[in-house]
């Protein structure tokens, strides 16, 4: 595309994720667009307020993550290199993340990833212990020089035998096949890089405060736009002979009658949309009780706004993907969660002894040998910034929560917070009883949490600039992104970063 001059134009982002607030700063920074012309349109009422923690220390907290290493890289430190520090007025939001690692974590390298039963007791394996036999790594010589575009919709059971399946190597990948060939690509030369600790995975507090709100602060301290609890319907696009152009946003209200109103958009205005959304139809229970199952009955009934705009835009045009190979197969791309506040030591105290890792390391160990193949974190404390002193907080996530558990005989699905932690406190062969009194549990049902990892053929996921559009531009998990390894945040961020250098044409 031609370049666009940036003070004849007005830049609408659909939605106030991650990649849409690397959108507009972007636009300001790179792009040199005037800040009151970056307009950012939300349906909620708060920028990032999809992964905000809810709950508070009295009665437990909820910490909305997605449920595997980040591997966040050099994308999200650009990103987060322009934006200020909210500390230090000469220092930018990515110094604040690098020297608290330094301080806190550089010298915590993990040594536990799997614990397992042995003789009554539970045994560590080490992740240098973590490794495949010569057949498995010829086998993944040879899937690795398949062509992506051969594995279409297959699965990893269509490629390897059961042995590697049962191998704790796979369980740290466990995906597609497409989306471990691109893991395979991008490590193969240094397979041990994939357990290695980040900077930008450990910040001060979680993902949320430590780099969301940085940037959405910093937007909104500059005088960007932002038109919150503000649903975008529709948007329209022109068509022509050989080019596409969005021409209006048709945005509702809640508060004005769900009357529909229009946003005019000129030829060399741009339109940035977020897709999807693996937080969406999140149902959250209590330490008492387990979440209700009844949204995920209803099928499409709980789709946010970002599912709802791409279900509406890719039903008129195939260039837009296929939302619906997403959004619609919740049975395969559930995952259930778990946060668990304590008002005792005792935990993380038994938790260090047992894996022998510095605690709060904030690694994931998974318990191999779970029904419901347990995975948690004990991150470094404070995780929340209204945190008390004397309280910790720890969460997880379950990769098969439909099985029955191993001590607790129902899925975990129709657990409450409770009955998890007794579940999980009985695999670590911890004392229920000094334990339990102190904790509180929140279980959280997340329907499409790895939606953005289902089998697909390759014309579901929509180009970042779809074919003949001139001022449109989609962004975030769904989209695709030649050869990059979907599951970080890096990829959202550099979906961000590509979308504006087009449509500026910089």
């Amino acid at each position: 595309m031609s370049r666009r001059s940036p003070d004849d134009m007005d830049a609408w982002i659909l939605g106030s994720g991650v990649p849409s607030l690397t959108a507009a700063a972007q636009l300001i920074e790179k792009a040199k667009v005037p800040l009151t012309r970056v307009h950012i349109i939300e349906t909620l009422s708060k920028a990032g307020g999809g992964t905000a923690h809810a709950g508070d220390p009295v009665n437990g907290y909820q910490y909305r993550a997605e449920p595997m290493p980040a591997f966040d890289g050099p994308c999200v430190k650009n990103l987060l290199s322009m934006i200020p520090s909210e500390m230090r007025p000469d220092k930018t939001a990515d110094d604040d993340i690098e020297e608290f690692y330094e301080e806190k974590y550089l010298d915590g390298s993990q040594h536990t990833r799997f614990l397992v039963e042995k003789s009554h007791k539970v045994a560590r394996i080490d992740i240098k212990q973590i490794s495949l036999g010569v057949q498995h790594r010829l086998q993944l010589h040879l899937f690795v020089s398949k062509p992506e575009a051969s594995l279409g919709r297959s699965r990893i059971c269509d490629h390897f035998g059961e042995s590697f399946l049962k191998s704790t190597y796979w369980l740290i990948l466990a995906t597609t096949a497409v989306e471990f060939r691109r893991y395979l690509v991008r490590f193969r030369h240094n397979m041990d890089a994939l357990l290695d600790p980040r900077y930008l995975d450990r910040g001060r507090f979680n993902r949320h405060e430590a780099i969301t709100l940085p940037v959405a602060h910093f937007l909104q301290a500059r005088g960007v736009d932002f038109r919150f609890r503000t649903r975008v319907a529709d948007i329209v696009v022109d068509d022509g002979p050989d080019s596409h152009h969005v021409s209006a946003i048709q945005c509702v209200k809640p508060d004005e009658s769900d009357a529909i109103h229009s946003i005019p958009v000129r030829r060399n205005d741009i339109v940035i949309v977020s897709l999807g959304s693996v937080m969406s139809g999140q149902m959250a229970g209590t330490n008492t009780t387990a979440p209700s199952l009844e949204q995920i009955k209803t099928g499409d009934k709980d789709l946010d706004e970002n599912w709802l705009l791409w279900l509406e835009l890719s039903t008129k045009d195939p260039k837009f993907g296929n939302a619906y190979n997403f959004c619609t197969r919740m049975s395969e791309s559930r995952l259930q969660t778990f946060t668990v506040t304590l008002r005792s030591r005792e935990f993380f105290n038994r938790f260090g002894e047992l894996t022998g890792d510095r605690p709060r390391s904030g690694s994931f160990v998974t318990l191999k040998e779970s029904s419901w193949l347990l995975s948690v974190s004990l991150p470094q404390q404070p995780l929340f910034g209204d945190q008390p002193a004397e309280v910790q907080v720890f969460w997880g996530y379950a990769l098969r929560p439909e099985r029955c558990g191993d001590y607790v005989k129902k899925p975990m699905v129709e657990c409450a917070g409770e009955e998890i932690m007794r579940e999980l406190l009985s695999h670590l062969k911890f004392p229920e009883e000094t334990i339990l009194p102190h904790s509180i549990a929140i279980p959280c049902i997340v329907p499409r949490m790895t939606a953005a990892l289902l089998p697909r053929d390759a014309e579901d996921r929509p180009q970042i600039v779809p074919q003949g559009m001139m001022n449109m531009a989609l962004i975030g998990q769904f989209v695709e992104i030649e050869e990059e390894m979907v599951a970080t945040m890096d990829y959202g961020v550099r979906s961000a970063q590509m979308a504006v250098d087009r449509l500026m044409g910089l």
